[in-house]
């Protein structure tokens, strides 16, 4: 039982639903980070929906088909750069608000630290653990800090779920939950 709890959780918290229920929130809540309906629609899909197409493209794209799990990871890591610079050359060429450039530049960075992480220092940053992270803060940031107690508990889910799954260790999910908050201090400091 603990393991279907563990698996459910996993699959309620993948970052491209988790982001795409934060933009939603943010696009219905705030009229200062969305110029209208095609800056959220472009977020949506450079943030979640492009990231997302690592798994059902996997296999059958050459060179990741026939990987499983691993390859998944390794297109997702591609399919997310991609969408993270298509997003981020959108809201700087067309103007976009500082908030919407906020979050862009802060998912793009993230994912800059997750390949430096993993492909240069070979340590296995969690890009789910990033990934989830990442829209809790800017829930925080966005929503208001009553958003702390529900979004820790968030966090804690996708820990201890990882944990459970033997996806991450605990170093894992620090590493990941470092990339996404380093990005965010950043690009806050440096756009807003």
């Amino acid at each position: 039982m603990k393991k279907v709890i563990a698996k459910i959780l996993r699959i309620l918290t993948i970052p491209p639903l988790l982001v795409t229920a934060l933009l939603s929130v943010i696009y219905f809540t705030r009229d200062t980070t969305f110029r209208g309906l095609n800056d959220y629609l472009a977020a949506v899909i450079c943030l979640a929906v492009i990231p997302a197409l690592a798994y059902p493209l996997q296999p059958i794209i050459p060179g990741f088909k026939g990987k499983g799990r691993d390859g998944q990871r390794e297109l997702a890591f591609v399919m997310s750069t991609i969408g993270y610079i298509v997003g981020f050359a959108y809201a700087f060429i067309s103007n976009a608000p500082n908030e919407f450039k906020f979050i862009i530049a802060a998912y793009l960075l993230s994912v800059i630290l997750l390949l430096i992480f993993n492909k240069i220092f070979h340590l296995k940053a969690s890009g789910h653990a990033c990934g989830v992270l990442g829209p809790l803060l800017f829930a925080v940031y966005f929503l208001g800090p009553i958003w702390v107690i529900p979004c820790s508990i968030v966090a804690a889910c996708v820990a201890w779920s990882s944990v459970a799954l033997s996806r991450h260790t605990p170093k894992d999910l620090c590493l990941g939950g470092v990339c996404a908050l380093t990005a965010f201090i950043t690009m806050g400091i440096g756009i807003l």
